[in-house]
């Protein structure tokens, strides 16, 4: 990896927004967009910092300018990890409507073009779970989100499922399901420390932890 776009990704991993921007600029401005490679990561690793930083319009124009340069290269793995991203976009942004219009164009790009990509289908089923729970459709979120952890088992994809059952741990948690909650979150926790990621995994012991300070106060 380049090594500004390596310091830019490490700012962003530690939450440090404002650094990650100014770094992940410097290595849009450092290479030209016929270095394909080296600019789809600095644009895409801008976006993802606007995002995170609320700044939904310039990650929108930034995106919609990686799908289209995707699409000139025929790239169509990039395609679908840049419609996924504009779906987080509006999920992040409320309009759930739209992000969910997103996700299945992704989903269904996905199905023509990637129908081996067992993980990419199980990110894609996360996020459209999560946008139905976040829309107040608790009930087909569950459903969704089931689909999401078969895809990350098939793909024994360690993160895939923690995601998945992080996320199964939250709809049931809103559904007021809370020894299968419970049983989610442990789990999550458990396939997070598998993949390597202990900020996952320890972020979702607090969430695990808060769930349960609410359930005692119930």
């Amino acid at each position: 990896m380049d090594p500004l776009l390596h310091k830019a990704f490490q700012a962003f991993d530690s939450s440090q927004y404002d650094e990650a921007e100014r770094l992940y600029k410097a290595a849009l401005a450092s290479c030209s967009i016929a270095q394909y490679e080296q600019y789809k990561h600095a644009a895409y690793g801008l976006a993802f910092t606007y995002c995170m930083q609320g700044k939904f319009d310039q990650a929108r124009e930034l995106y919609a300018n990686l799908y289209h340069l995707a699409q000139e290269a025929h790239d169509v793995l990039w395609q679908a990890i840049v419609l996924h991203q504009q779906g987080v976009v509006e999920r992040m942004a409320g309009n759930f409507d739209m992000a969910q219009a997103l996700f299945q164009k992704e989903y269904e790009f996905r199905a023509f073009h990637l129908p081996d990509d067992l993980a990419g289908f199980a990110a894609n089923l996360y996020e459209q779970g999560y946008t139905l729970l976040k829309s107040g459709d608790g009930a087909q979120a569950r459903t969704i989100m089931h689909r999401s952890l078969e895809m990350a088992q098939q793909a024994n994809d360690a993160m895939c499922q923690g995601c998945a059952y992080r996320g199964l741990g939250e709809i049931y948690a809103a559904l007021n399901e809370r020894d299968q909650a419970r049983v989610c979150f442990s789990l999550s926790e458990q396939a997070f420390r598998q993949a390597g990621d202990q900020i996952a995994a320890e972020e979702v012991r607090k969430l695990a932890g808060s769930f349960l300070l609410n359930d005692l106060l119930v």
